[in-house]
């Protein structure tokens, strides 16, 4: 006598699969949980703070960061339910959390570089922000930490899986009783986020944050600058204006001292170091940018002494050949500001036109100039 498959398909072997099906689809759904939690106590801060502090791209880490957290957390959580050990699953989450921790600490540095690299005209290979040997100190401590907290999160995990089994609706679907169940690993896992975010997000954020406290002080034309210690800022507080952008442009590889521009409605464009917790000096560079660059197009080098501004060999070597061949210069004007580094375009009598790249800090160095194809 011969038997089909259905016909020893017992009740309890199709109840089982029934379970296993929806133990995988509660662990993908445990991994989503896992990741927005991390953003929101990762990311989320991070960028209210530098929105408040009017930072140009605040939102960048945080959509860069859920959109590849959320997918790779659902993944973990898929394999960390299929998994018939408990020891693996739990080895699935350590993995997690160390993941999230050295994703933090990635997007933080070479996730804004690529961003900015994406928007530049003249995209170069070297990172804008380079994930220094401090930056990767703090984001392996932050890994460690993310490797305990993803053991927790995988003992919470086995226990919400198989409650939202129990919780699961009559269709066998995952109702509200067993999405509650699922929020298990979330105190955790926001533990995590918050000490991560000390770890490695606030030596980017806080030389932004500070710099819009004296932005404000100086706007705020009931504060007596002197008083305050911001005296620097008298010369330009008649052309400082509300609408203003910070733009972080250089951070040392210690992660202790910053630069930071804000640009305001009027054209004025301070830059403003940081150092060791507080600003104590902003200055009008967008001058200094502008003569510098109108040097540049028409001897073909720089003649500014103490500007702090220097052009590449190679640079100097190109403009002395094409120079001759374009014209009086007409015009020179800000074409983007990226952060680390921005364009200033110089346009000249005969309708062509040069473009200037202008990084960095202390000293600011002019490392190309190439002639616009537009």
């Amino acid at each position: 006598m011969s038997y089909t498959t259905a016909a020893l398909q017992t009740p309890l072997i199709a109840s089982e699969d029934v379970r296993k099906r929806l133990v995988r689809r509660a662990g993908i759904a445990y991994g989503v949980v896992i990741a927005l939690g991390f953003a929101a106590s990762f990311w989320l801060p991070d960028a209210l703070i530098l929105r408040q502090a009017s930072a140009e791209g605040w939102w960048i880490k945080l959509a860069l960061g859920s959109a590849i957290s959320v997918p790779a957390c659902a993944l973990i959580g898929w394999l960390a339910a299929r998994a018939r050990w408990s020891a693996v699953t739990i080895g699935w989450w350590m993995l997690g959390g160390a993941g999230l921790a050295w994703l933090g600490g990635r997007v933080a540095f070479d996730g804004v570089s690529l961003v900015a690299r994406l928007q530049d005209p003249y995209p170069s290979a070297v990172m804008m922000f380079p994930f220094t040997p401090a930056a990767q100190a703090f984001t392996g401590i932050s890994m460690v930490i993310g490797a305990g907290a993803g053991l927790l999160i995988g003992l919470l995990s086995l226990l919400a899986t198989d409650r939202a089994w129990e919780h699961s609706t009559r269709a066998n679907r995952l109702g509200a009783r067993s999405i509650a169940t699922l929020l298990l690993g979330v105190p955790p896992m926001l533990v995590l986020g918050f000490m991560a975010d000390f770890q490695i997000q606030s030596s980017s954020r806080a030389p932004v944050e500070a710099t819009a406290q004296v932005i404000e002080q100086g706007l705020d034309r009931r504060v007596d600058l002197a008083q305050a210690r911001l005296p620097y800022l008298q010369p330009y507080r008649d052309r400082m204006s509300a609408g203003y952008a910070a733009r972080l442009v250089a951070l040392s590889s210690d992660l202790t001292t910053a630069a930071v521009d804000v640009t305001f409605e009027s054209g004025l464009l301070l830059r403003c170091t940081f150092g060791f917790g507080s600003v104590f000096l902003c200055v009008d560079v967008g001058d200094d940018f502008d003569r510098a660059m109108t040097d540049l197009l028409t001897v073909g080098h720089l003649t500014c002494s103490g500007c702090g501004i220097q052009a590449d060999r190679d640079v100097r070597a190109w403009l002395v050949g094409v120079l001759p061949s374009l014209g009086g210069l007409r015009e020179v004007r800000l074409l983007q500001h990226l952060g680390g580094w921005l364009y200033l375009r110089g346009t000249f009598a005969s309708g062509r036109a040069i473009d200037c790249r202008f990084a960095g800090n202390r000293p600011i160095v002019v490392n190309l100039c190439i002639e616009a194809a537009d």
